[in-house]
């Protein structure tokens, strides 16, 4: 069967005109605005690429409502799928990198102002390809992409040296974890008898080897999600990055990580010698990733690398509905890794805002009393925070309560604790709990002023940035309410 360009070419679409829109802004910044002033040049390369993206996620949404037409896997050659789901997962990684655009314009951390939301749009794509690939190999280079424009944006801040040194450990941690991930889908690889296409993995049957290389895939992904020991890198990134940057690796490479994995263990469903040899595993990781994120969450002052130690824990909670190994397992994960990366990248937006005009790492103790002098902001905060901390009416609630129902399902023979989930179940709540205390601890600085003479004073928020954290709450607040069209969506194949 020849392949139908045309066709492929109009499937392409939205990645076409984001890629048009990247060299648009990196040819008028080289050009036209050469020697203009630095805020100009951000606001250009900010309009040519938020246009881009806008469009790019107008056209996907349209493919995902099915009033654009799109190539099916077979007509592929098995390269890419585009289904509902998978288009949903694209459209929500397009729209939250357009909310990441304004952001990116507050922050004037370098002079390579084009090169800043290039890479922007350029992880943005390669998430893209990642949740819609169906080629081992097309998932891990655009995985790669991902990862080396966000270890590229780590170190742009060049008034910190902490920076540097930042993107240096994220780099030097994401290469051998990457090294661990290729040599899993090797072996991978050598169990389809030589087939690259995601499809063959259900055929896969269980074997030495096969278990070799699902233990070097979860130290490959077990990095990019952040899960406990393979950790390291998070605080120091988190707080060093552009805080735009921290917030782009908290919630967009978070989703095409999660989305990889759940199609990566596609076989281990089946397969009970696997699945005996990686629950175990996985168990693991999530205790270890609660336990590190909620406990290490607990002593710190600084409220980027809190959020990364936050981060690590809602991974760790985030395995407990991969352990399930069922549809509403895998549905339950990619509601959650989108309800927490807005939640994420909301909490970021408003720190944005607020600390990176301090000039140095905002404490939380710099957030003294901003409910009394912006009370928009702190209600946004506030609602992004108890999202992450699972407070109902809140879409963090319910993606935490689908995890943990879709844990206790996969086992209803079970009738102790020591049976099936429940014993991981109410792990994860007791740590659901100890959470609260720091993210209150937070919401305490917002809420409390503790000397009038040093009110907190307003900040001049901006327009569009304004509007993306407003949009970022508000689907917090809709989703909690009305999960069912999100559900809906990521069920249908």
């Amino acid at each position: 069967m020849d392949l139908d360009f045309q066709q492929l070419l109009l499937t392409l679409l939205p990645d076409l005109v984001v890629v048009v829109a990247l060299f648009a802004a990196l040819g008028v910044d080289y050009s036209k605005l050469r020697g203009a002033a630095l805020a100009k040049r951000y606001e250009t390369a900010f309009r040519i690429s938020a246009l881009g993206l806008l469009i790019g996620l107008v056209m996907t949404v349209l493919q995902a409502a099915g009033k654009m037409s799109v190539m099916d896997t077979e007509a592929t050659h098995g390269q890419l799928n585009f289904t509902t789901s998978t288009l949903t997962l694209k459209a929500a990684l397009f729209a939250l990198g357009l909310a990441v655009l304004p952001l990116a314009k507050r922050d004037l951390v370098t002079t390579h102002a084009s090169e800043y939301f290039a890479l922007i749009l350029l992880t943005t794509l390669g998430m893209g390809f990642v949740v819609t690939s169906q080629n081992l190999l097309g998932a891990f280079v655009a995985l790669e992409m991902v990862s080396l424009s966000l270890y590229a944006m780590t170190a742009l801040n060049q008034s910190r040296a902490t920076s540097a040194e930042a993107a240096l450990k994220y780099l030097t941690f994401g290469a051998v974890a990457s090294g661990f991930l290729l040599f899993g889908l090797s072996y991978l690889y050598g169990g389809t008898t030589g087939e690259l296409s995601l499809a063959k993995l259900g055929e896969l049957e269980s074997s030495s080897l096969l278990i070799v290389a699902y233990l070097l895939i979860l130290v490959g992904l077990g990095f990019k999600l952040a899960l406990a020991p393979f950790h390291l890198w998070a605080p120091d990134v988190y707080q060093a990055a552009p805080t735009p940057v921290a917030g782009w690796i908290g919630s967009g490479s978070k989703i095409a990580a999660a989305a990889l994995l759940l199609v990566l263990l596609q076989p281990v469903a089946s397969s009970p010698k696997l699945k005996d040899a990686l629950v175990p595993a996985l168990a693991a990781l999530a205790v270890a990733s609660m336990l590190v994120g909620n406990l290490g969450a607990l002593r710190q002052t600084n409220l980027k690398r809190l959020l990364a130690y936050s981060a690590i824990a809602n991974a760790g909670y985030l395995v407990v509905g991969v352990l399930a190994f069922s549809d509403d397992g895998n549905i339950s994960v990619l509601f959650y890794i989108l309800v927490y990366s807005v939640s994420s990248l909301g909490a970021f937006a408003v720190i944005s805002v607020l600390a990176d005009r301090l000039g140095r790492e905002a404490e939380i103790s710099d957030f003294n009393g901003y409910w009394k002098t912006m009370p928009g902001l702190s209600i946004a905060f506030m609602i992004f925070l108890l999202s992450m901390a699972g407070i109902p009416p809140l879409a963090g609630f319910l993606g935490k309560f689908y995890l943990f129902f879709a844990a206790i399902g996969a086992q209803p023979e079970a009738y102790t604790w020591t049976d099936g989930y429940y014993w991981l179940v109410a792990f994860a709540l007791v740590m659901s709990v100890v959470s609260l205390y720091y993210y209150l601890r937070v919401l305490k600085a917002f809420l409390v002023v503790t000397d009038e003479d040093n009110e907190a004073k307003p900040v001049a928020v901006g327009t569009t940035a304004g509007l993306s954290i407003f949009a970022l709450a508000a689907i917090l607040v809709v989703l909690g309410l009305w999960p069912e069209p999100l559900l809906n969506l990521l069920t249908t194949k």
